[in-house]
């Protein structure tokens, strides 16, 4: 069986794009290593690292590796099996990874006489998985024969097990049919005088048949042992008889879901001057559009989300510095981004079937600048021009360490204690944000110790909806002197050294709470809305802190980090941890100590918040 496992991770080699060396190395290394739960950690940093980039084919390539590990570790993999599932990744194919790695497990558990009963049945269980294997519809190849198509596959395909309907337009109509089954080859297109045929693997579990024409025509089915062929005819009604046309297309599944009668598709997007043009298959309700805003260093974006499906793949516009991207975000989620170097406005508007989305002009904008007591064009969206209301915002402000535990010292000439510090920060934080309308709440605001889980537990039960932690960074009296900065974490398996260091340090001061935390997996408490959150507050805050503090000081930028903070582990609502600086640094350990930075500090964090709020209603 430990064979058979290294096969399937062979396999699995040949299936990413990015993360190439990480991934290879836990295919290499997992079976034979005396440290699994390490490589299985550093999984669960690559999943987090593809959730944030939005790579839906390299975190499929980690889930599935996660699956095979947490079998191995006896660990819980129903999220990972979650996530796959909703990945498009088949039932089958979870059950295949979950059954060999169990048979693993077992084998292991075994006395030495049944591992060798075991190891004399491997090949009637590998037979079976080939079996199973080849019981997969896969279409072999296809060939274009008069007015139809004929697929050759490796069983039998029913009538029932295909999915199809029409969409029409005026000069364009499509007749689609999906069926679960592998497509070997990759795309075809068939051209015919009257329409072209393109057969296609729409999603890793469903192959996909797309009749274009200018009218509608005639589509047939012909099933014979394991050739399926499809036949279209030049249609003999009238086109403009839409009774006789209509009667003209056959149903081919009258058992069609409501999912799919109803499924919006992107059929063709046009470029204009300075806006895009969908064309819609249906009506698209303006509720169902949702729109966030987003920035880091170097681009401000719009992002515009609806359920859809985009048919011909990603597309990119381009207008000057601007730019307009589309892809299909998830197998349900049709996602448009608009990005540019500068701040910008955006328009959208619903005319019939068609969606139009584009850069607002600077003639517009300057018009809007001058009118901003008149109504706002209809085709701005609403989350530009409000501000997100402050009223019922809870915030858990957590000032780390206290009472016996003291946390990193500065230099004994200066005698500063983190806890200390951090304190004071925390309390100047909480007047800024109160002074924005936001409900404050301190884990503590004097020298009093608060064991770790107790400090979310507080913020979970009072149901916050951000939790901000207030730390202040050290090293060795080696690195002291050449060591500074400013960083804000948010939670996930560290990924470098620093940020291991730094989570080292903060999680030390209470061995109780080590070892409650240490049976903990860290990924069951993560969620990946949680994550990308996280992620986005903890890029607001370390941004606006940045802005606040150097318009007086010198600060070095560290930047936002991950790592495996074990007062964020609890928190069920977005969560950061910000090391102010580092207190073993002579310079800084007296800045941040001082009430003007802390007072800066205090501003840069409430508008990373109130930029959060903006941007995520």
């Amino acid at each position: 069986m430990l064979k058979i496992l290294a096969f399937i991770l062979m396999l699995l080699q040949f299936c990413f794009s990015t993360y190439e060396n990480e991934l290879a190395d836990f295919d290499k290394n997992f079976i034979h290593s005396q440290n699994q739960l390490e490589l299985h950690n550093k999984l669960k940093s690559l999943y987090i690292q593809t959730v944030i980039n939005e790579d839906e084919k390299t975190k499929i390539e980690v889930l599935k590796r996660l699956l095979l590990s947490s079998k191995s570790l006896n660990l819980d993999d129903s999220s990972y099996v979650q996530e796959l599932q909703e990945s498009g990744v088949s039932e089958s194919s979870i059950k295949a990874l979950r059954r060999i790695v169990l048979e693993d497990t077992s084998t292991k558990k075994s006395s030495s006489q049944e591992k060798k009963n075991v190891t004399t049945q491997q090949p009637t269980n590998s037979t079976e998985d080939i079996q199973k294997k080849q019981d997969t519809l896969t279409v072999l190849h296809s060939r274009q024969i008069a007015s139809a198509v004929e697929l050759q596959l490796n069983t039998i395909l029913k009538k029932e097990d295909i999915k199809s309907f029409a969409l029409e337009e005026k000069d364009n109509f499509r007749f689609i049919a999906d069926f679960e089954a592998i497509l070997q080859g990759g795309r075809k297109e068939y051209h015919f005088s009257h329409f072209r045929l393109v057969i296609s693997q729409y999603n890793p579990k469903i192959v996909r048949i797309v009749v274009y024409a200018k009218e509608k025509i005639p589509v047939s089915f012909e099933f014979k042992k394991n050739v399926f062929k499809i036949s279209v005819t030049q249609a003999k009604t009238q086109p403009n008889s839409k009774t006789k046309a209509s009667k003209s297309i056959p149903v081919q599944n009258k058992k069609e879901t409501t999912e799919q009668k109803r499924a919006l598709y992107v059929l063709n997007v046009e470029k204009k001057t300075s806006l895009i043009e969908l064309k819609l298959s249906d009506i698209l309700d303006e509720k169902m559009i949702s729109t966030i805003s987003t920035k880091d260093s170097k681009f401000f974006r719009q992002i515009v989300s609806f359920e859809g499906v985009l048919e011909g793949g990603r597309k990119n516009f381009t207008f000057g510095q601007n730019a307009i991207t589309i892809t299909q975000y998830n197998p349900k989620i049709v996602r448009i981004v608009l990005s540019s170097s500068q701040e910008f406005k955006f328009m959208k508007k619903i005319n019939g079937k068609n969606l139009i989305i584009g850069f607002e002009s600077q003639k517009k904008q300057a018009a809007t600048q001058t009118n901003k007591k008149s109504n706002t064009s209809k085709n701005v969206t609403k989350t530009q021009n409000t501000t997100p209301s402050t009223k019922n915002k809870l915030i858990v402000i957590d000032a780390g360490h206290g009472g016996k535990d003291s946390g990193a010292l500065s230099d004994p000439k200066m005698n500063l204690k983190e806890k200390d510090i951090v304190l004071s920060a925390a309390l100047k934080v909480g007047n800024e944000l109160k002074k924005r309308g936001y409900r404050i709440l301190y884990t503590r605001n004097n020298d009093k110790f608060i064991n770790l889980r107790d400090r979310t537990k507080l913020a979970n039960d009072k149901k916050a909806d951000l939790f901000l932690s207030i730390h202040a960074n050290a090293v060795t009296s080696t690195k002291a002197k050449s060591t500074e900065g400013l960083e804000t974490f948010f939670l996930s398996p560290a990924r470098s050294e620093r940020s291991k260091m730094a989570a080292e340090k903060e999680n030390q001061g209470d061995f109780e709470e080590m070892n409650y935390f240490s049976k903990q997996s860290i990924l069951n408490f993560l969620n990946r809305e949680k994550i990308v959150a996280s992620n986005k507050l903890a890029i607001d805050i370390q941004r606006n802190i940045l802005l606040q503090t150097r318009k007086r000081y010198k600060i070095v930028d560290g930047g936002v980090r991950e790592a495996p903070f074990w007062v964020l582990v609890g928190a069920q609502m977005p969560a950061i941890l910000v090391e102010i600086g580092y207190i073993t640094h002579p310079n800084e350990a007296k800045r941040i100590a001082s009430k003007t930075f802390q007072e800066l500090l205090a501003k840069g964090i409430a508008d990373g918040v109130q930029n959060y709020f903006y941007h995520n209603q």
